[in-house]
């Protein structure tokens, strides 16, 4: 749907209040590198993708709220004096969970109508979820005249997501969607917060998301398997080297070579990606600052290598999909998010994009005997405002 269209499936949904009033948009996200580095304070940087979530919206004289979902068609209703988890409609969560949070901030709310429509593709990992949140508070906020930075909105949105709907995710996703810049990824430093914009604009080269079509089922369990691991790491070299250490942020790379024969092979292997993996995201920095991109893709490579031999968090389709761009000399490829499926993000020259495209989709094909779905993205911006009111030229 267009803008036009958009406001008129609106005004057919919602009653005309002629109250503030505003259209709004937010970014999903991939990880260009940095995988399960975040919660063992790290480093990720992502960049915020061409596919987003669009939401209107328009102030109520009331305290009922009503969320309308063109995706899944759906009208919900809500009372702002009490709100409760909706264990029916669960996507409704993402933005009730926003409201709370903002309320417990002491701002006063009245009531207020949302439509929202998004392109981000559910289940892949590229965080249309975070996105929901981050699209929501910033509606929500502009409508009250509320004024709340980019980092305070981001993390607010984060607490929606801890707090109301219960899954506990760290700050990319949400940091990415709100501050995310064209042209740049984000560099972001699990461990304080602080964030850095990195240039991303060299024009002979663009960002390709293969999503292998498989679900993540195992993430779950794994994830605490690998945070556990990660926990016994720590504990040993902080009791070996320095009480200091907290996290394998602490740790050095040759720190972890020198006591490969001391500890448990697994825990040794998922220290030395998580380290191996913070010295790649900090020297993608430079790579991109320098405009070196044949170095980023090497890390690229790299990565991935330690996320599926170290980490143990690739599956046999992944893989594939990796060895396909490195069969294809494509400049750079890894898996992105938390693994056992979801996407490879890839860094392809745009002149072998349309080449990149048909190939991998044939060989992955008749690899696996699944369709991938591709998406093509250059860094996108990040969470914004798209215009202040209907317009009847759009």
């Amino acid at each position: 749907m267009n803008k036009k269209e958009l406001w008129d499936k609106f005004d057919s949904t919602f009653r005309d209040f002629d109250l503030e009033n505003g259209a709004y948009a937010a970014p999903g996200r991939v990880n260009l590198i940095g995988e399960h580095t975040d919660y063992n304070d790290g480093f990720v940087m992502p960049m915020a993708i061409e596919k987003e979530i669009t939401m209107l919206a328009q102030l109520r004289p009331d305290k009922k709220i009503k969320f309308y979902s063109l995706d899944y068609d759906q009208l919900v209703e809500y009372d702002l004096n009490n709100l409760e988890y909706d264990q029916e409609n669960v996507w409704a969560n993402y933005l009730l969970g926003v409201v709370d949070e903002i309320q417990k901030l002491g701002k006063k709310l009245q009531g207020f109508n949302l439509m929202f429509t998004g392109n981000v593709p559910q289940g892949s990992g590229l965080s249309s979820s975070a996105a929901l949140e981050v699209v929501t508070a910033m509606t929500i906020c502009d409508l009250h005249k509320i004024k709340i930075d980019g980092v305070e909105m981001a993390l607010l949105a984060q607490r929606a997501e801890n707090n109301f709907v219960g899954v506990q995710c760290g700050i990319m996703d949400q940091y990415i969607s709100r501050l995310g810049k064209k042209d740049h990824a984000l560099l972001i430093d699990c461990r304080s917060n602080d964030y850095q914009l990195v240039p991303f604009k060299n024009d002979d080269y663009q960002i390709v998301i293969c999503n292998s079509k498989v679900e993540r089922g195992l993430v779950d369990s794994e994830y605490n398997q690998r945070r556990n691991e990660c926990n016994q790491a720590v504990e040993f070299f902080a009791k070996k080297e320095n009480e200091k250490i907290t996290a394998l942020r602490d740790v050095e790379l040759k720190t972890v070579e020198k006591y490969k024969e001391e500890i448990p092979e697994n825990v040794y292997k998922r220290a030395h990606h998580v380290v191996s993996e913070n010295d790649r995201v900090l020297a993608s920095q430079k790579a991109l600052e320098s405009d070196e991109m044949h170095k980023f893709g090497e890390l690229m490579y790299a990565s991935h290598k330690s996320l599926s031999e170290d980490y143990e968090v690739s599956c046999k389709e992944l893989d594939i999909l990796v060895e396909i761009a490195a069969e294809e000399n494509i400049t750079g490829a890894r898996m992105t998010g938390a693994g056992f499926g979801g996407c490879t993000v890839n860094l392809v020259k745009k002149d072998r994009t349309e080449q990149f495209l048909k190939i991998i989709k044939e060989k992955y094909k008749k690899e696996t005997d699944i369709d991938a779905e591709v998406y093509i993205s250059n860094p996108a911006a990040g969470a914004r405002k798209i215009y202040v009111e209907p317009q009847p030229d759009y």
